[in-house]
């Protein structure tokens, strides 16, 4: 792909882009607040969502948890933590999306977690756009923020690859 980094205000070009879930990924580290070590590191790998210039939307399927330990994985799915089998996604939705200067945006939105909603603010980068070798429209971006979750912090990356839609 030959991609092009250029000053912008807004997060992506204009249109609506769809993530592109198989060059993408949505990775996590939690880190215990109380000793301040890290706890567990992980990705979520059943993903999608579109960005517009003035929103984003995405949702997780919570089932594609992986920390590369099944028997942590199991835990991470139960009642006593995600609860996937009643709470099979985890959602975010843009309130506000905001330049701050060069090629770094602050994304504000609600990321919906066991149906009980958090008001996160998180960092964007954009990092290029062009057209790749099969001529579909690319842009490339990261996200990163923390979510407080009880006596944890999540800190949450996104490496996202989406195509026009």
């Amino acid at each position: 792909m030959s991609a092009t980094q250029v000053e912008t205000t807004t997060l992506v070009p204009q249109g609506t882009w769809a993530v592109d879930p198989v060059h993408s990924s949505i990775r996590f580290d939690v880190i215990d607040t109380d000793t301040a070590f890290k706890s567990v590191g992980g990705r979520f790998t059943d993903f999608e969502g579109t960005i517009d210039p003035g929103q984003t939307k995405g949702v997780v399927r919570t089932a594609s948890i992986l920390t590369d330990h099944e028997q942590r994985d199991a835990h991470l799915r139960s009642p006593d933590l995600l609860e996937v089998e009643r709470f099979p996604e985890i959602r975010f939705e843009s309130t506000r999306i905001e330049h701050l200067d060069g090629d770094r945006h602050k994304i504000v939105g609600e990321l919906t977690i066991k149906e009980v909603p958090i008001t996160v603010e998180l960092d964007a980068k954009f990092q290029g756009a062009g057209t790749d070798a099969d001529g579909l429209e690319k842009t490339l971006f990261r996200i990163e923020g923390a979510v407080e979750w009880g006596p944890t912090r999540v800190e949450i990356t996104a490496d996202i690859t989406a195509v026009r839609a």
